[in-house]
């Protein structure tokens, strides 16, 4: 069922217009980090980030905690160029905490609920972990501006969750131009364009860092004299760099025998000591899981 939703997304104009690479160019990229309170109250590690990027023909104006702004190119007046000024995009990043689907937490977000719907849908958020993309989360947008032909005001919501209601949530302000008598760059219709750089703007979110790890995989291997497998998260997306720890049943306890940490899959393999029963634990940012118990060793 996963693997469907992913594919309604895919086929939005969010995903169209980011895979025509047109974020590549980016002038500005913006990481916000979890509150901590929030983060705590979820056992989230610190160095998670929501990760965005202005659209390339912009660049940071001004930037205060989890809000800021970014400014673009010209804009004009058809026929009366010296009313002009400079196109501007509003954004902030804020974590809801009330229960809720991603639909449901992106329309609480919404600043201009009689604004008309332009786009809604399904979105796959890139979660990243460096410059490797682990995997997706499912989350949902919508794109409003107001009734008429001739404002050109746009209004981008996305929501994503990181846990148990805990969503993130990114909005976008695309108001100055603010209607159709203007013209950006000399020959885009301002309503055009403000759809297209707040799609570009939505288009642009990512999640960055590990998630807490959820599920540890583990199994003999080579004959027993190893144990190997995956660490995932909630998600099933891969954590990298997880440190591991091989632990062997010893009386009514368990006692460390080996360690090593998840390669750039999420897998690990570390050497059985001597036939025994063994668990694999992993512990990230005071989050543990563990695998079952199995048989290995020589």
């Amino acid at each position: 069922m996963r693997r469907r939703l992913l594919l309604v997304a895919l086929v939005t104009g969010l995903t169209v217009l980011a895979a025509s690479g047109q974020l590549a160019g980016a002038q500005s990229v913006e990481r916000i980090q979890i509150a901590d309170a929030a983060r705590q109250q979820h056992g989230l590690p610190a160095e998670l980030v929501v990760e965005l990027s202005s659209p390339a023909d912009y660049d940071r104006q001004s930037v205060s905690g989890d809000s800021g702004r970014w400014t673009g190119p010209r804009y004009e007046e058809r026929g009366n160029p010296a009313n002009a000024g400079v196109a501007s995009i509003d954004w902030r990043v804020r974590f809801d905490e009330r229960e809720g689907d991603a639909e449901a937490i992106t329309f609480a977000n919404v600043l201009h609920p009689s604004w008309e719907r332009d786009q809604r849908g399904p979105f796959s958020v890139p979660h990243r972990i460096g410059a490797r993309v682990v995997g997706t989360i499912l989350g949902y947008y919508v794109i409003l501006t107001p009734a008429g032909d001739t404002d050109a005001r746009f209004e981008g919501v996305i929501a994503f969750p990181l846990d148990k209601n805990l969503h993130a949530v990114a909005h976008f302000e695309a108001l100055d131009p603010p209607n159709n008598s203007f013209v950006v760059k000399g020959t885009s219709a301002a309503s055009s364009w403000n759809r297209g750089q707040v799609l570009l703007s939505l288009a642009s979110i990512s999640l960055q860092g590990n998630l807490p790890p959820k599920i540890v995989a583990a199994r003999p291997y080579q004959r027993g004299r190893f144990v190997r497998g995956k660490v995932v998260d909630r998600f099933l997306d891969a954590v990298l760099g997880a440190p591991v720890s091989l632990e062997r049943r010893s009386g009514g306890g368990w006692v460390k025998v080996g360690g090593t940490r998840t390669n750039g899959r999420g897998f690990y393999t570390v050497r059985a000591r001597g036939r025994g029963t063994y668990r694999v634990t992993v512990r990230v940012s005071g989050f543990t899981a563990m695998s079952k118990a199995l048989r290995a060793g020589r």
